[in-house]
């Protein structure tokens, strides 16, 4: 699962990019938020939410746009960012975390590969649920801080404003493009 996981996606490119511009501690938040989510997801997805989205596609067409939507509308934050001297952008919140996780389809996609690798119905199944939930959440944990981890290292390289407002042009440009990605899917 750790290849999926850490792979590039909105929340990663998002914690790389707080991570640089605000730093860990104040990334903390934004962090909670996903990760949080993430264990409700995963659990949705564990008892049966699968089945709903593949009865009725039309959930999944709508979480997509909504989160290309508010990709772009992040992406215009770091474009902002970019253009303003006076750092009047704060850090992603908790709220920003929940929001950017709900409507995270890459994010899914995630638990659906695990349980239909790692779930035996067999067993016992809300224990091996949880027990897997659990499983992810530790790996989501550790490679979403790896990438805040890497966007705060990655500040100390561009500390002048003109890296920084560089930097928000790169970041808002990701998130474009996987936004833009995701609506060509």
């Amino acid at each position: 699962m750790l290849p999926i996981v850490i792979s590039p996606g909105p929340a990663n490119i998002l914690y790389a990019a707080s991570g640089s511009s605000f730093g860990v501690r104040k990334t903390i938040p934004f962090w909670l938020g996903t990760n949080f989510t993430s264990i409700f997801q995963t659990l949705a997805v564990g008892c049966g939410l699968d089945l709903v989205i593949t009865a009725y596609p039309r959930i999944a067409d709508a979480i997509k746009y909504l989160g290309i939507g508010f990709l772009l509308y992040l992406a215009f934050k770091f474009f902002r960012f970019s253009c303003s001297a006076n750092k009047t952008i704060r850090p992603l919140t908790f709220k920003d975390g929940v929001i950017v996780e709900a409507l995270n389809m890459k994010y899914l996609l995630i638990p659906t590969i695990m349980f239909s690798q790692f779930y035996s119905p067999d067993s016992d199944g809300y224990g091996q649920i949880i027990f897997l939930t659990f499983a992810l959440l530790c790996l989501t944990l550790t490679t979403s801080m790896i990438w805040i981890i890497g966007g705060n290292t990655l500040a100390s390289f561009v500390l002048n404003e003109s890296r920084q407002r560089t930097e928000g042009i790169f970041f808002g440009s990701l998130l474009c493009a996987t936004a833009l990605w995701l609506l060509l899917m």
